[in-house]
């Protein structure tokens, strides 16, 4: 019987430390790792940190910087242009401003690449600098030249500068960071391969040869990453016989889509991991959150050449990173506005003007100051928001605002662009306080609907699915009532055009002339998968 006893104490032991084998093994994350508009991902790794920037077009600040310790959960800890002088943005039109960012970190410095396209700001390529990722960060060094997404090598002691050409074709030139100057200019070494739009160009030296990496395919669902490599920089470059290296192109029942615009990464281990952005389609072919960024494995060929993801295609889950796991401090669902600076969730439209917006002349409210500048414009309106990161997700805020002419509003927005928005605003209607839902798409006012309500402040509420935005107004000792829906379809990027995606913000504006009163905002919450049905406390 002792025996027996004995037997069965190892078995179970057996059992129980092959199961636990198997589920630490099978841990797996989810796709995608950063949600929102964070498209054209590029990511460096400094020992055992990560850093990751993405495009932030007409924005402020611009390029936002994101750390990890295990590539799968990401803090955003500051941005690389965060002021005036080193972010021009007067003027850009929607999807211009900001391209295709990409890090690279070299003997203790890290170097962001980008172009600024459109707007009087517009001064075509550029890149920065910082010792520290978090910032600050330089003012830009102005390359001069058109060539939308370049990036930056470092190898053989030297910077190489990878740029497109603008006509199908790849230029490398030899960049002296301290002369800020060419030593050898750009020259074509390569052209794209076969794809439309040969863009967002990535080399990498890794063994006896420079890896080309490159999206190809526009940014729509024929999107893809393709690669090609050399014994030299200069070429000539052979193309990998297993391209591409991931795309969705051939999965069209695959929730994600348009994957591509890559980006490498080597781990302390060895192993080799890819970012990308993608979307998500839904109802039909219509993504509103804008382009993510991804997340997959790579392999190697016997004859070394790059997979990703599932034999290229990328996938909803993957086993996590042999890297210990490493979670931040989760985002609180409510800002009460109690700094004295923004947190850094929150952006404006192009360069903000410093008279719209503080935190100081009410202190624990965010005030805007809504000037003649409205959404419609190629401007910098009184607007603060946040990138929507979740399909199911509710917006609220409090506001105090009194208008005192019918030009005269301020409340929530959701903003797909400048020539599609949804408002949900206090104004004067007919000569009473009202709460406004309004659709404004393709650049004309299709409806409007007026709530009347009583002097004092208001909860103004957005709520939305895959498919419906709702818009909620609650004011003081009453339910919220539902003033009317919006498909989110109506300002998805297949709609509207683009490359951005949708954002919910704080809004005030005189539509032509100053606001007389500013609006004070004590408090927004942004929840991510609410609780459904709603059950909102009266207040």
């Amino acid at each position: 019987m002792k025996f027996k006893n004995t037997l069965l104490q190892i078995v179970l032991m057996i059992v129980i430390v092959v199961s636990f084998g198997i589920a630490f093994g099978q841990r797996t994350y989810k796709n995608p790792i950063i949600s929102g508009m964070n498209p054209d991902p590029s990511i460096c790794r400094v020992g055992d940190d990560f850093y990751l920037v993405t495009s932030t077009f007409e924005f402020y600040p611009g390029l936002p910087i994101y750390h990890s310790k295990d590539l799968v959960n990401w803090k955003m800890i500051g941005y690389a242009l965060d002021r005036p002088s080193n972010c021009p943005m007067e003027g850009a039109g929607s999807s211009g401003g900001n391209y295709a960012p990409a890090i690279s970190y070299n003997n203790g410095t890290f170097y962001i690449s980008c172009t600024n396209y459109g707007g009087k700001g517009s001064q075509g390529v550029f890149y920065v600098t910082a010792t520290n990722p978090a910032g600050p960060w330089s003012e830009p060094v102005w390359i001069g030249n058109w060539y939308v997404d370049p990036s930056i090598t470092f190898a053989n002691d030297s910077m190489y500068w990878v740029s497109p050409g603008n006509n199908g074709s790849f230029m490398v030139g030899t960049f002296d960071p301290v002369q800020k100057k060419f030593i050898n200019p750009l020259q074509v070494v390569a052209t794209g391969l076969g794809g439309s739009s040969p863009e967002g160009p990535h080399m990498y030296k890794i063994g006896e040869y420079y890896y080309l990496m490159s999206a190809e395919g526009g940014t729509g669902y024929e999107h893809r990453e393709v690669i090609q490599r050399s014994k030299s920089p200069y070429g000539p470059f052979e193309p990998s016989p297993y391209n591409p290296v991931i795309s969705n192109m051939n999965n069209p029942e695959s929730p994600f889509q348009a994957i591509g615009h890559s980006d490498l990464v080597q781990l302390p281990d060895g192993s080799w991991w890819l970012v990308c952005l993608g979307i998500r389609p839904k109802g039909g072919k219509y993504h509103h959150l804008g382009r993510e960024t991804f997340l997959a494995p790579v392999k190697w060929t016997k004859d070394g050449w790059p997979i990703a993801g599932n034999n290229g295609v990328m996938m909803e889950e993957f086993p996590v990173p042999n890297l210990p796991e490493h979670k931040w401090e989760k985002e609180s669902v409510r800002d009460n506005f109690d700094n004295t600076t923004m947190d850094l969730q929150w952006n404006f439209l192009r360069t903000p003007y410093e008279n719209d917006w503080s935190l100081a002349e009410k202190p624990g409210y965010l005030r805007l100051n809504g000037s003649k500048v409205s959404l419609k414009e190629k401007d910098s309106p009184a607007f603060v928001g946040r990138r929507q990161t979740a399909f199911n997700m509710a917006a609220s805020t409090k506001v105090s605002f009194v208008p005192t002419a019918a030009n005269q509003e301020a409340g929530l927005v959701v903003r797909g662009n400048d020539a599609n928005h949804y408002h949900l605003l206090i104004t004067l209607h007919q000569g009473k306080r009202v709460v406004l839902f309004r659709k404004y798409l393709k650049d004309v006012t299709v409806s409007t609907n007026y709530h009347q309500i009583a002097d004092g402040d208001v909860v103004l509420r957005i709520t939305a699915t895959d498919l419906e935005y709702q818009f909620w107004v609650q004011e003081k000792g009453k339910k919220a009532e539902l003033l009317g829906t919006s498909a989110t379809k109506e300002i998805a990027t297949e709609s509207i055009g683009g490359f951005i995606g949708a954002y919910i913000a704080m809004y005030a504006s005189g539509n032509g002339g100053a606001n007389t009163n500013p609006a004070d905002f004590d408090w927004f919450d942004f929840e991510e998968e609410p609780v459904v049905p709603y059950n909102w406390p009266i207040y």
